[in-house]
C-alpha cells in the first residue's frame, strides 16, 4: 500500500522577512501565484491538509474549491512559536541570541517561544495521524518550513539537527512516497524537493 504526500510551502507573505511562526500575516500577490505556479502540473489529490494560519488555508481553501476537493484544517501543522522574537527582523534581536539560536536551534528557544522538542512531538503525533488516517490516497499538505524540516528528517530517518541543512524556500514542494503493509516497517522516499 502507497499513499502519496506533497508538502507545500506557504508562498511570500506580507510584511517582509521576520521571524515569523503564528503570527498570522496574508500572501502578498507574489506568494500567491509562487505557489499557484508550483501546483500548474499536479492536481490530483484526494485530500488538501492545511496549517490554519491565513498564509496557508487562505489557499488552501481557494484550491480546494477549485478542485472540488475535501479541506482539512490542522492546527498542529501551524509553525512553531518564536515567542518575543515573533514579528522581529534579525536586526531587532539581541546577537547574542540569535548566536545561540543558529548554533544549536534544538535546543536553544527564543524567549517565551515553544520550544523544539515540543514542536517535533506536537508535529509527529499530527503526522503519524495523518498517515493512519488517508492511508493509500494522494495529499496535498500546505504548511510552514519548520513542519517540513520535521516530516522530511522523521521519514527520512535523518537526525532533526541536520534537517536545517534542507533549504526549504517560499512554495517549496517536497513529494514522499510513504509504502506500509501490515506487520512490515513503513517505508518512504523522497522523489521530489524544491
Amino acid at each position: 500500500m502507497q499513499t502519496n504526500i506533497n508538502l507545500l510551502r506557504h508562498g511570500e507573505v506580507l510584511g517582509g522577512s521576520c521571524y515569523r511562526g503564528i503570527t498570522d500575516d496574508p500572501l502578498t500577490d507574489k506568494g500567491w501565484q509562487q505557489m499557484q505556479d508550483k501546483l500548474d502540473c499536479d492536481k490530483h489529490w484526494d485530500v488538501i491538509i492545511s496549517s490554519p494560519l491565513s498564509r496557508c488555508y487562505q489557499f488552501a481553501t481557494d484550491l480546494s474549491s477549485k478542485l472540488q476537493r475535501p479541506l482539512v484544517s490542522e492546527p498542529a501543522f501551524q509553525e512553531i512559536d518564536f515567542g518575543d522574537w515573533e514579528g522581529k527582523t534579525a536586526e531587532q534581536i539581541d546577537a547574542q541570541l540569535l548566536s545561540q539560536f543558529y548554533a544549536d536551534p534544538v535546543n536553544f528557544s527564543p524567549p517565551n517561544g515553544e520550544h523544539f522538542t515540543d514542536f517535533q512531538q506536537r508535529i509527529l503525533v499530527a503526522w503519524l495521524a495523518l498517515l493512519e488516517a488517508q492511508q493509500d490516497k494522494r495529499i496535498l499538505l500546505i504548511t510552514h518550513a519548520g513542519v517540513i524540516r520535521i516530516i522530511l528528517a522523521h521519514s527520512l530517518g535523518l537526525d532533526v539537527q541536520h534537517s536545517f541543512r534542507l533549504k526549504i524556500g517560499h512554495a517549496c514542494l517536497s513529494s514522499l512516497e510513504h509504502f506500509h503493509s501490515p506487520g512490515a516497517e513503513n517505508f518512504c522516499q523522497l522523489t521530489k524537493h524544491g
